[in-house]
């Protein structure tokens, strides 16, 4: 990775610039204030040696006499007391800088988690719903996580690397001070030892891309099988699913335990390595080169010093390597999501609507599907404003469709879609989705109590504003009947609660919004004929006391006949529209649709009533 990039990524993932020049800068001073104590031992050495003092020594070396000066600059006299004391200073202050700088990399790395995810998360939200329609859920938990936490890992090791090159670069210099010769050459042996161990850096990254794999595949198993718990407890096929879930963690506990084990080949084998050249300098240098003993003491104590060092470069680096896929993983995801999202369009604020939502000639197709498999198809009609708009007609004929249109989640290939003679693109999103309240067929509901959900959505509800949305959906009866009233806890997708309930509990979440248009997906099809009923009467009781435009989506024809208009929709096309007595009085989709639900018989009664 250059230099660019990791400030690029590092910058991405909430790591400013100054952070890391400052972590950068706490462990340079813990470098320098450790060489200078190091560096301090050889006067103290030769010190506690000389027969002469600090006199003679002054005379025969430089160092000592910048010793000296430096000693009289702040008033002390060179003695091994002030030597000893000014090392221990540097130790103090190696340690203070030490703990300063591990204290600001933990704040530092928390911060990088919390923004991170903050971001993955809320670019989630603000991507176009292709993007997550063709992303499997289990993955982006997985990539939201774990591959997350694999990926700020290898931010984070690099980042020690380079302080950890600092202070190789100290050790370095200390022991060119004492052998240039002998320094060059340990370092040439060194590099050659790391370099022949490349074969297991390729290795790690490697087992890195495959434990991602494997962890994808583990999070989208979970996912997809604790969703359809019910399904699989009532098909029998429980002694299956634990087998795939076994073999699933068996191979990500191989392909771990193969990471693992590549990291402590690593750490087994750089050791003796280093040993190795340890002693076998020291040797030359006491039997080549004649070495005093303070010389080789130093020289020793730092070779001491650098093996942990050159260990723990071997290990940042394999670390960096191993990680690497998660964070390319997370890069990539990021920029993705960043090129598929929304844009939020034009600048108009919708507050009202009085004339209605008009779709001309709108045509669109979902990506990958062929030009003739149009979910919808040159689609002209008008959603009347203060009025019920029904859209009926068989299951893929595009209803849904039509609905994800007028809130721009999906955006058409072609044609218009006008509010109150505007087109749709003029408004800004975030206002034309405040304008439009939805309750989908199967109410999504959070974990909370039953305020908390009518009021999700609008922070400014008061328990007023719920009290008036209960009542209006009809749920208001069945929760003043609870125990804890409106504090009741719903459970974890309200299955604490009956189909009807829930059905009524999430229409009051659409009304406390106060929005001026209203879409329901499909409000009955999941309700008996008693629950049906009481959803028809608080239907009834928003079209009389409210001026909301209301469209619903309906598969059960007895909830939409007293709709104003009915709009029947069959792939992609409009084939016929008109209120309930105009469709069951001329043959089409609609009459026969009316007669299967409701029989022969109903079906000629209603064609008498409507004549």
């Amino acid at each position: 990775m250059t230099i660019a990039r990791f400030f690029r990524t590092a910058t991405s993932f909430g790591l400013p610039r100054h952070a890391i020049v400052l972590l950068l800068g706490l462990q340079l001073g813990a470098t320098l204030f450790e060489g200078i104590g190091i560096g301090m031992l050889l006067p103290v050495f030769q010190l506690l040696q000389a027969e002469g003092g600090v006199a003679e020594l002054a005379e025969g070396s430089r160092l000592w006499t910048y010793l000296v000066t430096g000693f009289d600059w702040i008033g002390l006299q060179v003695s091994a007391g002030t030597l000893m004391a000014a090392v221990f200073f540097c130790v103090v202050m190696r340690q203070a800088f030490t703990y300063v700088q591990r204290m600001y990399q933990a704040r530092v790395k928390l911060n990088m988690q919390r923004h991170a995810r903050d971001e993955c998360f809320g670019r989630t939200l603000r991507v176009e719903l292709a993007y997550v329609e063709g992303e499997s859920l289990g993955t982006l938990v997985n990539d939201y996580t774990l591959e997350l936490e694999r990926a700020l890992a290898a931010i984070g090791a690099l980042l020690q690397l380079a302080g950890t090159a600092i202070l190789l670069a100290l050790y370095v210099a200390l022991m060119l001070a004492i052998s240039v010769i002998m320094t060059l050459a340990a370092l040439v042996v060194l590099a050659t030892a790391v370099f022949s161990l490349r074969g297991l850096m390729r290795r790690t990254r490697r087992t890195g891309e495959r434990c991602l794999e494997a962890n994808r595949q583990m999070s989208a198993f979970l996912v997809e099988r604790l969703r359809a718990i019910r399904l699989i407890r009532l098909s029998g096929t429980e002694l299956p699913e634990s087998r795939n879930m076994s073999e699933l963690n068996a191979n990500q506990r191989t392909r771990y335990l193969l990471h693992e084990e590549l990291h402590v080949r690593l750490a087994t084998l750089i050791e003796p390595i280093a040993v190795g050249v340890l002693l076998l300098f020291l040797y030359v240098g006491v039997v080549r080169f004649g070495w005093a003993v303070e010389e080789l003491g130093l020289f020793l104590l730092i070779i001491l010093r650098l093996l942990p060092v050159v260990k723990e470069m071997a290990a940042l680096r394999q670390s960096v390597i191993g990680n690497l896929p998660s964070l390319d993983v997370i890069e990539s995801r990021l920029q993705a999501m960043a090129a598929a999202a929304e844009s939020s369009a034009g600048g108009r604020t919708l507050e009202r609507l009085t004339q209605g939502i008009d779709l001309r000639k709108v045509r669109f197709r979902y990506h990958g599907t062929a030009e003739a498999a149009a979910a919808l198809d040159e689609v002209t009609l008008r959603f009347a404003a203060q009025q019920t708009t029904a859209l009926v007609g068989p299951s893929g004929g595009g209803k849904s469709t039509l609905i994800d249109l007028l809130p721009r989640l999906r955006v058409p290939d072609s044609g218009e879609i006008l509010f109150d003679g505007v087109p749709a693109e003029m408004f800004d999103l975030a206002s034309l989705r405040r304008a439009i309240a939805y309750a989908p067929q199967a109410p999504q509901i959070f974990d909370g109590t039953m305020a908390a959900h009518i009021g999700y959505g609008r922070a400014d509800a008061d328990m007023d504003d719920i009290r008036a949305a209960a009542k209006l959906a009809g749920a208001d009866e069945f929760i003043e009947a609870l125990p804890d009233g409106y504090d009741t806890q719903v459970g974890e997708s309200g299955l604490r609660l009956s189909g009807g309930q829930r059905q009524r509990l999430d229409l009051a979440r659409a009304l406390v919004k106060r929005a001026p248009i209203l879409i329901l997906d499909e409000p009955t099809s999941n309700l008996d004929a008693a629950s049906e009923e009481l959803f028809r009467r608080s239907l009834r009781r928003i079209r009389d006391e409210t001026d909301i435009t209301i469209i619903i989506i309906g598969h059960r024809l007895s909830t939409v006949r007293h709709a104003d208009c009915i709009v029947v929709l069959r792939d992609g096309r409009v084939l016929d529209s008109g209120s309930h007595e105009d469709l069951l009085a001329r043959p089409g989709w609609y009459e026969e649709a009316y007669a299967k639900q409701h029989g022969s018989g109903a079906r000629q009664q209603a064609r008498l009533q409507a004549g």
